[in-house]
This record gives structure tokens, sequence and C-alpha cells, in this order.
């Protein structure tokens, strides 16, 4: 993709979520596409980051560090969201880990642009507050879903939440395979021998099925009522 053909493409993405009107022409041109494959870090824990991203395609995780060395996980991003917008205001370096899920595009727009064009504006403040506003709830709740849920309605909402949009909601691989359930444990606050109890039963109970490459969702509407409405999003 040529660099007019980036910006053309840039220009309909924001028109079609109704942010075109919140840039100015000159940051416009500083801005640029970012494509991540599955498993890629768009951020790290400690990072000073320079650029607000725009998510327009995608699935994100959001977790973070802890002080004993685990990772706790927060949310879960779909179009559109930002990120970096937090840091952009307070200055501060990154505290959340921000992970791919699948094929995701963002929109990188670089914070000395912002810092000159935008955050003089009314109409733009406005909107990163709106953002920041959801984003400070989503993480309350899943918060609370950590805290105040038992392992099986967590893994639940996890499955929710992540589960692909195709026929028979099945993982790809990489997603739930073997080496992967210690930091799925990890995320949910528990063990990997627990989560494997918890798998086990599920199993059992005939909401999932567990192949050699990953997880099929065969009750999803089971897995909704255990998750009680709770979801990692």
């Amino acid at each position: 993709m040529t660099h007019d053909q980036e910006q053309l493409r840039i220009k309909e993405w924001l028109t079609e979520y109704d942010m075109a009107q919140l840039f100015h022409e000159t940051t416009f041109a500083q801005m640029s596409l970012r494509q991540l494959q599955p498993g890629d870090l768009l951020v790290e824990n400690g990072d000073q980051m320079q650029h607000l991203y725009i998510q327009v395609e995608g699935k994100l995780k959001i977790s973070t560090a802890l002080p004993n060395g685990r990772t706790l996980l927060l949310r879960f991003c779909q179009p559109i969201s930002l990120i970096g917008d937090m840091e952009l205001v307070n200055g501060e370096q990154a505290k959340v880990f921000v992970e791919a899920i699948n094929t995701s595009t963002v929109i990188a727009i670089p914070y000395r642009a912002l810092q000159e064009y935008e955050l003089k504006h009314a109409q733009f403040l406005r909107y990163l507050l709106d953002h920041v506003s959801h984003k400070l709830n989503s993480i309350s709740l899943s918060a609370s879903v950590n805290v105040l849920t038992s392992v099986e309605n967590r893994f639940a909402s996890y499955l929710i939440s992540i589960a692909q949009n195709t026929e028979h909601l099945k993982f790809k691989r990489g997603e739930l395979e073997t080496t992967k359930l210690t930091e799925i444990a990890e995320l949910l606050g528990t063990s990997y021998r627990h989560l494997n109890r918890v798998i086990k039963k599920f199993v059992d109970q005939k909401l999932i099925q567990k192949h050699y490459n990953g997880i099929v969702i065969i009750d999803m509407e089971g897995l909704q009522k255990l998750s009680n409405g709770s979801l990692y999003q």
C-alpha cells in the first residue's frame, strides 16, 4: 500500500467511525497504519509511549502486571478503541500489556501532533474524556469479575469474550493450546491445576469440547448463564 493509499484508507476509517472531524489536516498527514498478527504486542508494561493508537480492526487483549510478577486480565478491546489515551494525558509509562488476539489494525498518531494541534480543541478533549470514562468503567467491571466471581464464572466469561465469530466457535491454534494454559490461568487469577479442573468440568457438562489444537464451544447459552452476564469487554 502506497502512502497515498494508506492516507485514503485512514480517512475512510475515521469517517466510518465519525472521528474525521476531530483531527487537523496536519495531524492526518502524520498518521500511519500498523497491522498486528495474533500474539503481537502493541504495548508492553513500562513503555514510554509516543503514539495514540486507534483500533479499527480485530480484537486486542489488555492485561496488567502485578507486584508479585503475575499478570491480570483487564479487558478486551474491539473497534473502535483508543490505546495510549491515558498516557497521552498523564505522560506516564504504560502500565499494561496490549496483545493482538487476531489480525488487527490500528491507526498510529504521534503524540507530538496531538499535543500541538488537538489538545487545545474542546471537541477532541470531549471525545477523549468520554473514552477514558468508558475505559475506567470497563476496567472496574473486569476487576469485579476477577474479585467477586468463581473461577468457573471467570473462565466462562473469558471464553465468551474471546470466542471468534465463526460458525463452530472454535478457537484458533495458539490462543488456548496447552502451552498457553498457564498464562490464561494467571490472567484469570487462578492456578494451572485449578483451570485444568474447570476445563474438565466444562467438558463433562458438555459446555465445551477439548481438541488437540484448542477448544470448541458447544453450548454458548450454558456458558452465558454461567458467566452471569459478566464479561471481559
